[in-house]
């Protein structure tokens, strides 16, 4: 398996994207990681995006882990969180099922469905609990 992975995370402030932090930070912990989380927004909506940031980053200087957070300003959030994946060699994308995107798909949300369907590396798709 990993001896120290890399985590990269999609977050929206979504519950969904939350609970898929709260994954990747078990994850992280248990292999000695480092996670890096990704706030991408369309141009205009960079403040919003700021505070989400600051929380998540606060939460994960609280559990100890090795992180980074950016803001990345885009309309295709998937493909942004891919090239990451692949220009940072991430180990695992961790997203949540649905974000606060507009699209609705039968199972999974579009960015999740997107990412499922052509990263290089593996992806944990948080679902809610029930």
């Amino acid at each position: 398996m990993f001896e120290k992975i890399r985590v990269l995370v999609g977050v929206d402030g979504s519950l969904q994207s939350k609970r898929a932090l709260d994954e990747a930070v078990t994850i992280a912990k248990h292999f000695s990681g480092f996670v890096k989380v990704v706030t991408v927004v369309d141009k205009g909506s960079e403040e919003k995006a700021q505070v989400i940031l600051s929380e998540v980053s606060r939460e994960l200087e609280a559990a100890c882990v090795t992180h980074e957070v950016a803001l990345m300003v885009g309309s295709d959030a998937a493909k942004v969180l891919e090239n990451v994946a692949k220009q940072e060699n991430f180990d695992l994308i961790v997203v949540g099922s649905r974000g606060l995107g507009g699209g609705v798909s039968m199972l999974l949300g579009s960015v999740s469905k997107k990412i499922v369907g052509s990263a290089y590396c593996n992806v944990l798709v948080v679902k809610s609990k029930r």
